[in-house]
């Protein structure tokens, strides 16, 4: 596994069992055994494995529709003329040379690309991938790697959301039934209680406000631009 499969699959779920993790703490449950137990069963590298395809499957699967609810990839639009995220020079420059390179799409143009969307949007896939295929020395092409593992992050911990906040609630409802029932059925908000509370409910927010498509479509967009900019190093 590479270093940005590492990154974009193993950093989301380290993230997401973070709170179980840190209430385990707080509660003084014996982790170091309990580690040893798992590694000598194998089963915390075979749990990693399975909840890191599962983060990336599930967030490959909202990739398709994130793309679909902007109106298509983030390297496609920007090559579209009625998109101004690229000013028109700089954008001119890069479809020259796209061209020149693809020996595609000689024809596109403002009027072309109005006309027959479908068509133009294809010759920009195709431009990208051209590119895409070209920019593969991560070294060469530092920045461009590290707005990829960025992206892969971030859409990896959109695709775990569920699954983390579901873990969030859970373990705050049995925060409260252990206390309660550790209390002699009298709800007794201990200092374990209250910092697992404060805990939970801000990692909790974190998920909800800022992990969504929003934080996820920035950094694509970015991935995108700095994909473009490799032109210049041709």
């Amino acid at each position: 596994m590479n270093i940005y499969n590492l990154k974009a699959r193993t950093y989301p779920l380290i993230i997401a069992i973070i709170p179980i993790v840190v209430v385990g703490i707080i509660y003084s449950i014996n982790l170091q055994n309990i580690y040893q137990l798992l590694i000598s069963l194998g089963i915390t590298a075979s749990l990693f494995f399975l909840m890191s395809q599962i983060g990336r499957d599930n967030g490959k699967k909202l990739e398709a529709k994130m793309w679909e609810k902007w109106s298509g990839t983030p390297t496609t639009q920007i090559l579209r003329y009625s998109n101004d995220s690229i000013d028109k020079h700089t954008k001119k420059r890069y479809h020259t040379f796209l061209k020149d390179k693809t020996k595609i799409g000689e024809k596109l143009n403002e009027e072309f690309e109005a006309e027959n969307k479908k068509e133009a949007d294809n010759i920009y896939t195709s431009w990208s991938k051209f590119l895409i295929s070209k920019t593969r020395d991560t070294t060469k092409f530092n920045l461009l790697f590290q707005e990829n593992i960025n992206y892969g992050f971030r859409r990896n911990l959109l695709g775990l959301k569920p699954f983390a906040i579901t873990v969030i609630i859970t373990l705050l409802l049995l925060c409260y039934i252990y206390s309660y029932v550790a209390s002699n059925y009298i709800l007794v908000f201990s200092q374990e209680l209250i910092q697992s509370t404060v805990f939970l409910i801000s990692c909790l927010l974190f998920w909800i406000v800022i992990v969504n498509n929003k934080w996820v479509k920035y950094v694509a967009f970015e991935y995108a631009k700095r994909l473009m900019e490799t032109i210049e190093n041709e």
